[in-house]
């Protein structure tokens, strides 16, 4: 290339979906009543955004920046989240039965009335996330860090610690349920 030379610059739609998504004046974009279901969305910058009543049942986000995001009333069923960010996002009466979330941060993200059953959850970071109310069963978690993450107000990190501190000391396993000792009994004592 000569001195004159420039760069190929890319396509516009491809720059424009690179750029945050933003509402008037800059301000973070609203979605309301959107359906999208099997939706794709690959390296979108919509940091701050707010959705309400939106259904992504079935889509696949890729490299999406969720941050601060508010996210009310949302159907994410059986979508795919890869790389994604909901870093201090407000999560509240979403559904993400049989997701899969593969390196997905939710570090200091609070949810609250979330259904995330049958969820897959690989890589992810839970630090400091707290879930109130939600559906967590048959949960499956891998490789993911959980330093501060709450479950309904239990600090599930050291919920971990005391079982495995209780297994190796009583050599156990931390679902036997063990007897308190009993209370010694005075003489003339009826038994209980």
């Amino acid at each position: 290339m000569g001195p004159m030379a420039r760069k190929p610059q890319e396509p516009k739609a491809a720059a424009a979906q690179r750029r945050a998504v933003r509402g008037q004046a800059g301000k973070p974009e609203r979605f309301v009543g959107v359906a999208l279901p099997g939706a794709e969305l690959d390296d979108v910058d919509m940091k701050g955004a707010r959705f309400h009543n939106v259904a992504l049942a079935g889509a696949e986000l890729d490299d999406v920046d969720l941050a601060q995001a508010t996210i009310r009333n949302a159907g994410l069923a059986g979508a795919t989240l890869d790389d994604v960010s909901l870093e201090g996002a407000r999560i509240h009466n979403a559904t993400f039965v049989g997701a899969e979330l593969d390196d997905v941060s939710l570090a200091g993200a609070r949810v609250s009335n979330a259904d995330a059953s049958r969820t897959r959850w690989t890589d992810a970071s839970l630090r400091g996330a707290r879930f109130e109310g939600s559906d967590l069963r048959e949960v499956e978690i891998a490789g993911c860090d959980i330093e501060g993450l709450t479950i309904d107000g239990i600090r599930i990190d050291d919920l971990l610690e005391a079982a495995r501190a209780g297994t190796r000391r009583e050599g156990g396993r931390p679902d036997q349920k063990k007897r308190p000792p009993r209370a010694p009994r005075r003489r003339g004592e009826e038994p209980r």
